[in-house]
């Protein structure tokens, strides 16, 4: 049998050359795996400063996993040299009052205190044209103070809800037929694309009842579900076709309700798998790389419990897991009777799971609830980990539009 010999029985000679070999890969070894090593300790250190990494353990009732993937997590890297004070900004949705921007506004889109910008009917009375002024002066203010630039929203869902004059040509009730439905979403994004739009908060994803209010407004593509995915998805996948970001709401369903949130909280009392059923939609479009969601203000007893949707943990650990919605979160107004009367309600709805809060109505709304919710994850009441994880979504959803650098 062959036998390797021990190292005391080679020859000096030879015993030297395999010690000197042996010396050499050692140093060859050590040159390829410590930078290696330092490089992985040194990216962890800064995601820890950044806030992505948690320093303490998970707590109880900690906020829900971020849902991530390839490009979310490529989005989140991007954020870790963004100040926490800019990433807290990227998640408010804020609005003046006025055709123009008033230069206070102004300052605190250059200070990076908002995210993104929603154009009510007084912000639009100049039209098409006067409108774009107004958007070419909020994403040069972005701009100059080294910001992403905005998302600029309005709601031109067509019929009684549409901001500028233009398409869609139809309320959602006569757009069922899914090519009309299309034709309308390219004509749409033209109108928004001229006006300096980048995001419309349609189309409506709602199913209609008999005596819903959704239905009274002729504000639903129809009373079936499937009907309401094939038309509510052609219209978001013609306006995302032509660079406009759409928004399906109001997740997981408002055609139930017979008065709107707006005013007041409202229950929705439908049986979850009820639920499940009319949200069609959401699975056919909640994804993409122009999609949004908006979370309905509503509660919903039988599937999230007695809080509004918008704040429940449950909503988004499980329920927008089972619909299989990828999109950044939006909410509905957080100036509305449904919401206005709670503690705390973005502080919340953040740390549950949203990733940005809408101010629709009064200038002062979205800058006192910036400096809330930014001095509240400096004292650890806000998760940093879900600010830049929302952070993250919302720059990945700019780069796709064109208004943050990729």
């Amino acid at each position: 049998m062959f036998r390797i010999p021990s190292l005391r029985e080679l020859s000096p000679h030879l015993r030297l050359r395999i010690l000197a070999a042996t010396t050499l890969l050692a140093a060859i070894l050590a040159v390829v795996l410590i930078p290696h090593n330092a490089a992985a300790a040194h990216s962890t250190a800064n995601r820890r400063a950044a806030g992505l990494v948690s320093t303490q353990p998970a707590a109880t009732g900690s906020p829900a996993p971020t849902r991530t993937t390839p490009d979310t997590t490529k989005a989140a890297a991007a954020t870790t040299n963004l100040p926490l004070a800019r990433a807290v900004g990227q998640l408010i949705i804020a609005t003046y009052a006025g055709v123009a921007p008033p230069k206070r506004f102004l300052r605190a889109v250059r200070a990076g205190k908002i995210g993104a910008v929603i154009l009510m009917g007084g912000n639009t009375t100049g039209g098409v044209a006067g409108t774009r002024k107004a958007t070419d002066a909020l994403q040069h203010a972005a701009r100059a103070g080294g910001n992403p630039g905005l998302l600029i929203m309005t709601d031109q869902e067509g019929g009684q809800v549409k901001r500028l004059p233009g398409a869609p040509d139809y309320p959602a009730s006569a757009m069922g037929n899914p090519h009309l439905a299309a034709q309308q979403g390219l004509a749409t994004a033209k109108v928004l694309k001229a006006a300096g739009v980048n995001v419309d908060l349609a189309p409506v994803a709602d199913v209609s009842t008999i005596d819903g209010f959704m239905t009274q407004e002729q504000r639903t593509f129809g009373s079936s579900a499937s009907v309401v995915a094939n038309a509510a998805c052609s219209f978001a996948e013609a306006l995302a076709r032509s660079g406009v970001a759409y928004t399906l709401k109001h997740f997981p369903g408002l055609g139930d309700a017979q008065t709107t949130t707006d005013n007041a909280p409202v229950s929705i009392p439908e049986s979850a798998a009820s639920i499940y059923a009319n949200d069609a939609a959401y699975r056919k479009c909640g994804h993409g790389k122009l999609a949004l969601v908006m979370v309905s203000s509503a509660s919903y007893p039988k599937l999230t419990g007695t809080a509004p949707a918008v704040l429940s943990p449950l909503l988004y650990r499980k329920v927008i897991k089972q619909d299989h919605i990828n999109a950044p979160l939006i909410s509905d107004s957080f100036e509305s009777g449904a919401i206005e009367h709670l503690r705390t309600p973005a502080l919340r709805a953040l740390n549950a799971g949203l990733d940005m809060v809408m101010y629709p109505g009064d200038e002062s709304a979205g800058l006192s609830s910036y400096s809330k919710l930014l001095n509240d994850a400096e004292h650890g009441l806000l998760s940093k980990e879900r600010v830049y994880a929302a952070a993250a979504r919302v720059l990945e959803l700019k780069r796709n539009l064109g208004v943050a650098k990729k």
